[in-house]
């Protein structure tokens, strides 16, 4: 509503015929945006097979047996996804599709009616809560997709969610931007680099596009922050930039571009460093001889604190955002040894094969 109003007020002030003018392009690029959004932002709905196993008594003339039986049923999930290929590659969350047995797309026809696919998981990461999704339509068959944004969103941007919260039909929502590299944990996933908006996020919105006024895909929505579960002002997309290098490495279109550390590492929970007069943060086990961990001089024993200033509280927090990072990339780490915090500069390098070792990043 704050917007709306500042935006009327700036076109009134242009002068009414300008106004109108204006209010009517503005008018003209949202409609233009949910006639494109609306054939390419699919509803995702999965099925899990469940076992539950109970032990439930028989009896044999007389005698109580228990007897160990296994059921099965059906649980479901909800969640939206967008098509960023003709072909019917669907990019969409991890967290959406992650134990699925069937997974069906639903996608708008021309005529507004809902058309039902199955789909198949083409790939999926966890670390970075992306996966692509394969529709299984008609031999040479051609669906609706939409276009990664060519440059980053940049805070006051306008921002677009469409999705299908809590299974209803396809809902578009706007707001701004509110921040970039946003780092945080949401329900033990940690995200790193994400763009904060206002645009209302709910349940199901997760796997759908955050879109700019041309249309083109700024992000995916991935989380929210709210102490009651619904929205309170605070959802986060994966950056398009992010989203597009996953999926040109998921199908190998260019070669993958992850950074890399070279340690392997041991997770200093909360407990230990209390018991241990230790800070939280990711234990390095053993360095890489050559690595940039070995150049950047971090030793075995080290823990590692934080990088490029933000808090590292595990293992998983700092491989998540060296995942985040391309080769080449400058960070600063900070580190604790020997009871005094310092700091290093390390140039990522870029992942090594399968062959590589055992280490982590």
């Amino acid at each position: 509503m704050k917007i709306a109003f500042f935006l009327t007020a700036a076109l009134l002030a242009a002068g009414p015929a300008r106004a109108q003018d204006e209010a009517l392009k503005v008018q003209q690029a949202f409609n233009a945006v949910a006639e494109a959004a609306r054939p390419a932002v699919v509803s995702i709905r999965v099925l899990r097979e469940e076992v539950e196993r109970v032990i439930e008594p028989e009896f044999y003339f007389g005698y109580m047996v228990p007897v160990e039986k296994q059921y099965r049923y059906e649980t479901g999930g909800l969640g939206s996804g967008v098509i960023v290929d003709p072909k019917g590659l669907v990019l969409t969350n991890e967290h959406v599709v992650s134990g699925a047995d069937r997974i069906q797309v639903i996608l708008l026809g021309p005529d507004g009616k809902p058309q039902t696919y199955l789909a198949s998981l083409a790939a999926s990461d966890q670390r970075l809560d992306l996966a692509v999704l394969k529709i299984k339509g008609k031999s040479g068959e051609v669906f609706p997709y939409l276009k990664f944004a060519a440059g980053p969103a940049r805070v006051g941007d306008w921002a677009i969610a469409v999705g299908y919260p809590f299974g209803f039909r396809q809902t578009m929502t706007s707001g701004i931007v509110s921040a970039t590299d946003v780092s945080m944990r949401i329900q033990g996933r940690r995200y790193a680099r994400l763009l904060q908006t206002d645009a209302a996020i709910n349940q199901g919105n997760s796997g759908g596009p955050l879109l700019n006024l041309k249309g083109e895909i700024s992000g995916i929505n991935s989380a929210i922050f709210s102490p009651s579960g619904a929205f309170a002002g605070m959802g986060f997309a994966i950056p398009a930039a992010e989203a597009r290098r996953a999926y040109e490495d998921f199908l190998g279109l260019k070669p993958a571009r992850r950074g890399w550390l070279g340690t392997v590492l041991v997770k200093v929970d909360a407990n230990t460093a209390a018991r241990f007069g230790l800070p939280a943060g990711a234990l390095v086990n053993r360095v890489v001889p050559g690595s940039p961990a070995a150049l950047a001089r971090l030793k075995r024993g080290d823990i590692i604190t934080s990088f490029d200033g933000e808090e590292v509280g595990d293992d998983a927090d700092l491989l998540s955002f060296i995942y985040s990072r391309k080769p080449g990339d400058k960070v600063e780490l900070g580190y604790f040894r020997s009871g005094a915090e310092k700091k290093a500069q390390a140039t990522l390098g870029a992942q090594p094969g399968a062959s590589g070792g055992d280490f982590d990043y």
